[in-house]
C-alpha cells in the first residue's frame, strides 16, 4: 500500500502496541440440519451443507485473536508467525487473518474494533439490522403438510415483524420455468405479500436464487416495487461491471422511491471505486467476512465521500456479524447489516454471546477487540464434512444447468471485448 493509504493514518492515530504471533489455528467446520432438510431451496437447487470455519492468532502476550476461516488452512496462515498484526493489516490479507489482527489490535489497546475504525467521526455503536430470509419458501406443495407458494412467505414475513425486525428482504423463490413464473406474477406475489404485512415492515427483493434477472424483468417489475413502496431491489443482474451503469440507471428511472443495492461481489476498493463515482448504487454491499475488516473500511469510506451507503452482505456465520456490525458502527457510510436467518447453526453456536438483535437492532459494548469469545471445541459442535454444498435440486435436476446458461447471458451481455 501507499504513503497515502488511508489505513496508515488510522494506525497513526490509534497508536501501536509490541506484540507478536506466535501460534495459529484454523478449524474447518460444517453446518448440517439436525433433521436433514435443506438450509436452501432456492431456485434450481438446493443447500444440504454450509461449511465455514474459526482461524485463532495467539500472541506472546497471551491475547487471542479470532477470525472466520473462509479459505484459510493452518499452513497457509503460518506466514505470519512471528508479526506483529499492527504491521499486518497494512498488507493484503485473507478476510479471516485481518479479522482476528483487528480483534489482537483492539484488545491490546484495550479498545472495541469500532471506536479504532472511526477516524474523524462519531461511531454509532447501535446497529441497525434487516431480517434476511426467503429461500425456503417453493411455489410447489412439498408433501409436509406445510402452507407452500405465497402463504409461506407470508408466514416468514409476519414471523420476523413479531420477533421486532422492521425490514424483511426475500428471494423470488424457487425455479421460474418449472413454476410458470414471470416477473408479471412475482408482481402479484409482491403484491399479496404487502397486503399480508401491512406498510409499516419495509420490504426488499434480491436477486433470482443462483441466476440473474434480464434487463427487461428488471424493467417490468420496477414500477411494481415502486408502487408498493419497496425499500430497494438487490443486485439483480450482478455486479458485472461499468458495462451494466446505463442499464442500471435505466431501472432507478422506473423505481422512483426504490434504491438499489449491490456490490456483495466487489473483489476489494479498485473494484468497487467506479459504482461509487457514478453513484449506480444507492448502498454498496461488500462484506468483511470475504474481503476483510480492513478492505471493507476502505470502501465504505470512499462511499461516504460519494454519499453511498454501506450495508454488508452477511450471510455465513456469526463472526461475520460481529465483523460487519463492528465496520458499519465505525464508519460514516453505515446504514445497516444484514442479519442472515436462514437455517444455519454458525448464526448462534459459535460463540458463547453471539449477536442477537432486539428491536431490529444490534447494541455494540466497550468490550475490547470485538468483544466476543468462542464456544469450547467448536470442531465437537460442527464437525467438518468435506463434499458439496449446493445440488441440483432433485424435483427438477435439470434446471441448473439451464440457470448456468441464462447467467452467463446476463453476463456476457455486459462483457468487455
Amino acid at each position: 500500500m501507499t504513503d497515502h493509504d488511508p489505513i496508515t493514518g488510522l494506525l497513526e492515530a490509534i497508536g501501536r502496541v509490541r506484540l507478536r504471533i506466535t501460534d495459529i489455528k484454523v478449524t474447518p467446520l460444517t453446518y448440517r440440519r439436525p433433521d436433514g432438510g435443506y438450509l436452501h431451496e432456492c431456485g434450481p437447487v438446493v443447500l444440504t451443507q454450509y461449511h465455514s470455519g474459526v482461524l485463532q492468532l495467539f500472541t506472546d502476550a497471551g491475547l487471542v485473536g479470532i477470525g472466520p476461516a473462509v479459505q484459510e488452512t493452518t499452513e497457509s496462515a503460518a506466514r505470519l508467525l512471528g508479526a506483529n498484526p499492527f504491521d499486518a493489516v497494512t498488507t493484503r490479507l485473507s478476510s479471516g487473518l485481518d479479522m482476528a489482527c483487528w480483534d489482537l489490535i483492539g484488545k491490546a489497546l484495550g479498545r472495541p474494533v469500532y471506536q479504532l475504525l472511526a477516524m474523524g467521526h462519531t461511531p454509532e455503536p447501535r446497529v441497525h439490522v434487516y431480517a434476511s430470509g426467503g429461500v425456503l419458501w417453493t411455489y410447489y406443495d412439498r408433501g409436509d403438510g406445510q402452507p407452500y407458494g405465497v402463504e409461506q412467505l407470508i408466514d416468514e414475513a409476519r414471523r420476523y415483524r413479531e420477533l421486532g425486525y422492521d425490514t424483511f428482504k426475500w428471494r423470488p423463490g424457487t425455479d421460474w420455468e418449472e413454476a410458470g413464473m414471470n416477473a408479471a406474477r412475482l408482481g402479484e406475489v409482491c403484491r399479496r405479500l404487502r397486503e399480508a404485512v401491512g406498510p409499516d415492515l419495509a420490504l426488499g427483493l434480491e436477486k433470482k436464487g443462483y441466476d440473474s434477472w434480464t434487463l427487461d424483468e428488471c424493467l417490468e417489475i420496477a414500477p411494481v416495487l415502486s408502487d408498493l413502496g419497496f425499500l430497494f431491489f438487490e443486485q439483480p443482474m450482478g455486479d458485472e461491471g461499468p458495462a451494466q451503469f446505463d442499464d442500471y440507471l435505466k431501472l432507478k428511472e422506473r423505481m422512483p422511491g426504490v434504491m438499489l443495492w449491490g456490490g456483495e461481489r466487489f473483489g476489494g476498493l479498485a473494484e468497487a471505486q467506479p459504482w461509487l463515482e457514478r453513484r449506480i448504487y444507492d448502498a454498496v454491499q461488500p462484506d468483511a467476512y470475504h474481503l476483510g475488516v480492513t478492505e471493507l473500511w476502505r470502501i465504505g469510506r470512499q462511499a461516504a465521500c460519494h454519499g453511498v451507503k454501506l450495508v454488508p452482505h452477511n450471510w455465513s456465520s456469526s463472526l461475520g456479524t460481529v465483523a460487519n456490525c463492528h465496520v458499519v458502527a465505525g464508519t460514516p457510510s453505515g446504514h445497516r447489516c444484514e442479519f442472515f436467518l436462514y437455517p444455519n447453526g454458525f448464526r448462534d453456536g459459535l460463540l458463547r454471546e453471539p449477536y442477537r438483535p432486539v428491536g431490529s437492532y444490534v447494541d455494540l459494548t466497550d468490550a475490547p477487540g470485538f468483544g466476543v469469545e468462542l464456544v469450547d471445541d467448536p470442531a465437537a459442535i460442527f464437525p467438518h464434512h468435506p463434499g458439496p454444498t449446493t445440488v441440483a435440486n432433485p424435483r427438477f435436476p435439470h434446471a441448473w444447468e439451464r440457470a448456468r446458461r441464462r447467467e452467463e447471458a446476463v453476463r456476457q451481455r455486459y462483457a468487455v471485448a
